[in-house]
């Protein structure tokens, strides 16, 4: 595998640090926009039975990647499968891992909010039943339910009416959980050119309807779903909005792939 000037990976869990390229692994974290939740794979090559005895499911860990000594966060999650094979002479342990999904996904309400309560205010309530912290709550209408609101089923599902109810996204990253306008992104602003980490130029898409662009970089640990990107290429300039992507470890590559809209 490709050990290129620079590159660091941390994976933590418990007391246990692994670390590339001491040994080797590859990753592939997923993240985007909807309500789903991030999912991601993790392959470490040959590490020893004692190791592999850590990577139980349900295992809480963070996945930190980037350079020499500008290494950022790429997911806090919990392991939802761990298995182990051989391919010739190499033991492969591959974990599928996520932003605490079992609890995103089966969390369960049954609760009844008094007359006039307000969404953001259900909203709150709702996110404080599962293992996340909040990351922005700015509702496009923070409408009121003059007759108050019930919910009877999983928490995701509620936060999923809510953000219907007041024409607003809902998406999980990092576990923290965002409603935001459609429009709006993460106020830090990413700069992305050749010398920041641009690969080729950005290809130029059409999705549902809304034009956007396929854009490609160095891996980068500060791009996630919504950020704000200014991308100077010769085929594009300006703001733009990730509405999903892709982080990359293989033997090949350390890239984040994402596809942005006009900000």
């Amino acid at each position: 595998m490709s050990k290129a000037f620079g590159r660091r990976v941390i994976f933590t869990l418990e007391n246990k640090e692994i670390k590339y390229p001491d040994l080797d692994l590859e990753f592939e974290v997923n993240f985007n926009t909807d309500s789903d939740g991030n999912v991601g794979h993790v392959r470490f090559f040959n590490i020893s039975n004692k190791t592999i005895d850590l990577l139980k499911k349900d295992t809480n860990f963070t996945l930190r990647a980037g350079y020499k000594d500008d290494v950022g966060l790429l997911l806090p999650g919990v392991i939802s499968h761990t298995q182990t094979s051989w391919d010739t002479t190499d033991k492969i342990t591959e974990i599928v891992v996520g932003d605490n999904t079992s609890d995103w996904l089966n969390t369960t309400v049954n609760q009844t909010w008094r007359a006039g309560i307000r969404a953001r205010d259900v909203a709150v309530d709702l996110i404080d039943m599962l293992p996340f912290g909040i990351g922005e709550i700015n509702l496009a209408n923070n409408i009121d339910y003059p007759k108050g609101k019930t919910f009877s089923g999983t928490v995701k599902t509620a936060l999923e009416e809510i953000a219907k109810d007041a024409a607003t996204k809902l998406h999980v990253g990092r576990s923290k959980i965002y409603l935001r306008p459609e429009e709006v992104g993460t106020r830090e602003i990413v700069n992305l050119n050749k010398r920041t980490g641009l690969i080729a130029s950005p290809q130029k898409i059409d999705e549902d309807g809304e034009e956007g662009y396929k854009v490609q970089s160095l891996l980068n640990y500060r791009i996630w779903a919504d950020s704000i990107i200014r991308i100077d290429s010769k085929t594009i300039s300006g703001l733009f909005r990730v509405k999903k992507g892709l982080h990359k470890l293989s033997s090949s590559d350390f890239i984040t792939e994402m596809e942005v809209v006009k900000a």
